[in-house]
């Protein structure tokens, strides 16, 4: 009897450290080769871009992409001297002069820039006075004055070795403040509100929707000059317009966004506009309207903190459909949050790595997660937790704040990937309930893969604040051999303020040894890096040719050898459209637009992703 009762209890025991074990399956690869995660960039107080410090953890971050001069400035944006255009109501004071050459001396190697030209102002060296009339400003004289100096901006950016990877045409001028400048949008004492401009006067509406279509019409025609021209001269440049999330359904936000796709996609005159857009803009933000609001002191804040990062990205579903379904991609040129409730804590950083996860999962559309913003205090600080209150200088040292950290495990995860895949668990248990406005139950782990020719990495994230034993074996290459490293960072107490990189809050840990399961401490961050040895690649590796790429009738699939291999169609959302077993496929009958195909060895069910694109 007591040996039955002892392996009773053997049994639940086992049983119990079984169940455990949170197992892992991968979905479907995506292209990650147009996926940018980066920052924007804003001039901020004191000396930053020549602070070696800064230069030094921003090379370590090496993100995708950086945007230049940033948001809201760039409609006041001189780039001849790296500061605002002077009356133009927007006063330096004591904020960081940073021209093109001095800007792209802190910007590593391996990161594209996104330059947003100043379409709202124009510049000194137009010859037009930044308070001429409205007349003047809005002329097409005074546009072409302005297209020439931001041509005059993209050759400085190639003479200093950097040629921009996109154009971003204008700021947030749906908003029609003054901020917009010539997209202001200007209520009169007679009541109406103007916009636009028809040649001899701003146009009257007798509310500001209606002028906020105007002015999205008057935008357009303005992008439609200055990408032709831009075009002309860099024919590979790509080009991104504004767009928005959207509003309550009755919006400025969303006047703008509908006169933007329906005249993109119905107005003749904007056909080869259409063609020329690469992406649409977005912004987001964790403000005082969304989920808590009051500073996390332990850990059920923190969990729910943390959670938000996760629940933010699905409620805002609908505004990736909004121009995910028309074809477009869509830059997250600025996100982040503004309710500063997790100032400088390490669940600041976990939320920063559950946002682009939960970014990530809204579907292949999205090109670009800038984070808000690369001097922020939560992405680098100082010691004393007084960042932007004690100006930085030449001289400060700024260690790595909890997204700093955050965002370098993530790049070191993905930068220079072909592909990522998302990773599902099972014995998932929930971390946090109720959380934000449609009180959504929060997952423990969440994780992507990503891979390329010759690396292999997981980025796993616990945002509870109990152990999981996560399986990995079966995310990683079966067979194949090279060096692996684990690196972790966590923290018991994801609450506490002022910490950053070596502070005894977050412990780091490293490890070589290669397992089939490893242990994800509570609120922790792991990042596993597998090289693969070059000779299981090539031996692995097939060539294929997929032509024709646009295709219309038919998609055709070459191989360099006799094996045989099955074909499958997915769309950008990640749902199988298409099967087959032969080399030729007909598609004619798919929707136009962006689509993978999967060929898989037969015999070795090993993989391989190819992206192509439907035209009618």
């Amino acid at each position: 009897m007591k040996k039955i009762f002892f392996f009773l209890i053997a049994s639940l025991f086992v049983n119990d450290l079984v169940e455990q074990i949170s197992q892992t399956q991968l979905g479907n690869a995506q292209d990650k080769t147009e996926l940018f995660i980066g920052f924007n960039r804003r001039s901020d107080n004191g000396i930053w871009w020549t602070n070696q410090s800064f230069i030094d953890n921003l090379a370590n971050i090496n993100p995708d992409i950086l945007r230049y001069p940033g948001g809201t400035q760039a409609n006041y944006w001189d780039w001849r001297t790296g500061a605002f255009i002077p009356n133009s109501g927007k006063n330096m004071g004591n904020k960081e002069v940073l021209n093109i050459p001095d800007f792209l001396g802190a910007v590593p190697a391996n990161t594209k820039v996104v330059y947003v030209v100043n379409l709202a102002r124009p510049t000194p060296s137009t010859g037009v006075d930044v308070n001429a009339p409205e007349a003047t400003l809005k002329s097409t004289a005074t546009l072409q004055l302005k297209i020439a100096d931001m041509l005059a901006a993209i050759q400085e950016f190639a003479n200093n070795n950097l040629t921009p990877y996109a154009i971003e045409i204008g700021n947030e001028f749906y908003f029609g403040n003054e901020e917009a400048g010539i997209f202001h949008i200007e209520q009169r004492p007679d009541g109406l509100w103007y916009a636009g401009w028809n040649g001899n006067s701003a146009i009257s509406h007798p509310t500001k929707n209606l002028a906020t279509e105007t002015n999205a019409k008057f935008y357009l025609d303005q992008c439609k000059e200055v990408v032709s021209q831009i075009k002309a001269q860099y024919p590979d440049m790509k080009f991104v317009l504004i767009g928005t999330k959207s509003g309550n359904g009755n919006s400025a936000r969303d006047s703008w966004n509908n006169t933007i796709l329906n005249e993109l996609n119905q107005n003749p005159a904007y056909a080869q506009l259409k063609q020329d857009v690469y992406a649409l803009t977005q912004h987001h933000y964790l403000n005082n309207n969304y989920g808590i609001q009051s500073n996390i002191n332990n850990i059920s804040t923190a969990k729910t903190a943390i959670a938000e990062g996760i629940t933010y990205p699905i409620d805002k579903d609908d505004d990736y459909h909004l121009f995910a379904d028309e074809g477009y991609k869509i830059w997250y040129t600025e996100y982040g949050e503004t309710k500063q409730i997790a100032e400088e804590t390490w669940a600041a950083g976990l939320r920063y790595a559950a946002l682009n996860i939960s970014w990530m999962n809204r579907g292949t559309q999205i090109g670009q997660l800038g984070f808000h913003y690369i001097s922020d205090n939560n992405v680098m600080n100082t010691t004393d937790n007084n960042t932007h209150t004690n100006t930085v200088n030449q001289n400060t040292n700024l260690k790595m704040a909890p997204v700093g950290i955050a965002s370098e495990l993530l790049q070191k995860a993905a930068s220079g990937m072909d592909l990522m895949y998302p990773v599902t668990f099972t014995n998932n248990p929930n971390s946090a309930t109720g959380v934000g406005p449609n009180n959504r139950s929060v997952k423990t782990l969440y994780a992507y893969k990503f891979k390329n020719a010759s690396k292999e990495t997981l980025f796993i994230i616990n945002i509870n604040n109990i152990s999981r034993t996560v399986q990995t074996d079966n995310l990683l290459t079966a067979g194949a051999t090279g060096t692996y490293t684990r690196t972790q960072y966590a923290s018991s107490s994801p609450y506490v303020a002022a910490v950053y990189d070596g502070h005894s809050n977050i412990t780091k840990t490293l490890s070589n040894t290669e397992t089939n399961t490893f242990t994800a401490p509570p609120f922790s961050i792991t990042l596993i890096e597998k090289q693969i040895v070059s000779g299981l690649e090539d031996r692995q590796k097939q060539d294929f040719v997929i032509f024709p790429n646009p295709a219309s009738n038919y998609l055709i699939i070459k191989t360099n050898d006799t094996q045989q291999y099955d074909f499958q169609i997915y769309n950008v959302s990640g749902t199988l459209i298409k099967s087959s077993s032969q080399p030729k496929i007909e598609v004619s009958g798919l929707d136009q637009g962006i689509y993978m195909l999967k060929i898989i060895n037969v015999n070795t069910h090993q993989a391989t992703y190819k992206k192509w694109i439907k035209m009618n």
